[in-house]
């Protein structure tokens, strides 16, 4: 099949290709209930599957390879629970935790892609029911009555939360920004499966509680005084004083109003997040639980400070929503900071690698924030359409960017040629259309 070549300047040639290189390294063998091959997180992780490092790596991978991106998804049909939960981890069974528990759902994203990506029906239906199913389990589970957020335990939000007796926490205890929003972002690719589908019903129920959730966040998150998100602590019926990076993530979904985006794109580039630095930092630097972290990963501290592209990610996605450019220059920015250096986290005022060194995750969004993001390409396997709209920030306006041997549906291979903001687009497939 070959590996995608890119060219992009200020990132090494061989970078992209690296990136893949990681994920090969990162590949296990059928374990602990799943059927096909998978990713482990990479390093001391061991080779067993995550819920998010296991989903977040085959965002990256199907760009190479889509049948084992399909087989990915397969593995989380074949282990969902009949509640419809996703676990943690394949070591489910583990004692230390005092309830049954997920993990942040990057799930709905990854599958709702590599399902309106596939030419087969049948596998697209088994990721909505899959993405439904999970979505029913967040529902009933987590859903607080009084303020109709959602609350999450350990690692199903990040800081991970714990309990105050330092265990892992029950549910109905803490409602964090970032799960509400991803559940948000899951209603949205419920409906729009549940569209292509012809469900209806379904679709018109999945958009119902997106508009619920977003009320929720918007009235018990946000913070008028300060200008922020903030986690809900659901007992004692307060906010939670910790400003960190998940309080840009409404600005994904459209969930902000405007005057709210505008004071949050002001904080995001302040000296709070290192935007002058190493952006994005993971809390603000001046929250008494700001935290450098060198070596290894360290649980709460690490999410503490440190800089993680999944939250870069999630940020420049929101911002395309609210101020392209701004997120062009993220996106640009990200990549650059974590070009060749595949780490699982850096340290926020020097970039360099810390933790597991060659990280499944990392490298699998430096692949999509170059494909989906800076390039712009997208895929509907059901119109067989390609479109590509780049996301330029000014220094990528002039000279020449190309994406080479990127894999479709049906085994044809897309290049894409940019040359002073101009766009190229060439197809080997007999039934594929750029548009």
């Amino acid at each position: 099949m070959g590996i995608p070549k890119i060219r992009l300047k200020g990132i090494k040639d061989t970078s992209f290709s690296e990136a893949f290189g990681v994920l090969e390294e990162c590949k296990a063998e059928p374990a602990k209930g799943f059927l096909y091959p998978f990713f482990a997180p990479g390093g001391a992780y061991g080779a067993n599957w995550w819920n998010i490092d296991s989903s977040l790596a085959l965002a990256g991978y199907r760009w190479k390879n889509r049948l084992f991106a399909e087989n990915g998804i397969r593995n989380f049909i074949a282990i969902q629970k009949a509640d419809g939960r996703i676990p943690l981890y394949g070591d489910d069974a583990d004692s230390r935790y005092a309830e049954e528990i997920s993990s942040l759902p990057k799930l709905f994203g990854v599958a709702f892609r590599i399902a309106s990506e596939s030419e087969d029906r049948s596998f697209t239906e088994a990721c909505y029911h899959l993405i439904a199913r999970y979505l029913e389990w967040w529902i009933t589970h987590r859903r607080d009555r009084e303020t109709g957020l959602l609350s999450a335990v350990f690692e199903e939000t990040f800081v991970p939360y714990l309990g105050k007796t330092g265990d892992f926490g029950r549910s109905g205890e803490y409602a964090p920004v970032d799960t509400n929003i991803e559940v948000i972002a899951g209603l949205s690719n419920a409906a729009g499966l549940a569209d292509r589908l012809g469900k209806s019903a379904d679709k018109k129920r999945f958009l119902r509680l997106r508009g619920e959730l977003i009320r929720a966040v918007n009235r018990w998150l946000w913070n008028e005084e300060k200008g922020a998100y903030y986690p809900y602590l659901l007992k004692e019926k307060r906010q939670e004083d910790f400003l960190m990076a998940s309080t840009f993530m409404p600005l994904r979904e459209k969930v902000v109003p405007k005057e709210r985006a505008e004071r949050l794109i002001g904080l995001l580039q302040s000296e709070e997040f290192g935007w002058n630095t190493f952006p994005v930092f993971s809390a603000a630097k001046s929250d008494k639980r700001f935290t450098v972290t060198e070596g290894a990963y360290q649980y709460n501290a690490s999410w503490s400070g440190s800089v993680w592209i999944l939250l870069n990610e999630g940020i420049v996605q929101g911002l395309k929503y609210y101020d392209s450019r701004l997120a062009a220059e993220l996106a640009y920015r990200t990549v650059r900071e974590f070009d060749g250096n595949f780490a699982e986290f850096l340290q926020p005022f020097d970039g360099s690698g810390q933790g597991v060194k060659r990280y499944a995750w990392t490298a699998a969004l430096y692949i999509t924030l170059i494909a989906e993001t800076i390039f712009g390409i997208t895929i509907d396997a059901a119109r067989r359409v390609v479109r590509v709209r780049p996301l330029l920030c000014e220094a990528l306006k002039q000279g020449l960017l190309s994406a080479e041997n990127i894999a479709l549906p049906d085994g044809g291979r897309l290049c894409v040629e940019i040359v002073n903001g101009k766009t190229k687009v060439e197809i080997t497939s007999s039934a594929y259309v750029a548009e």
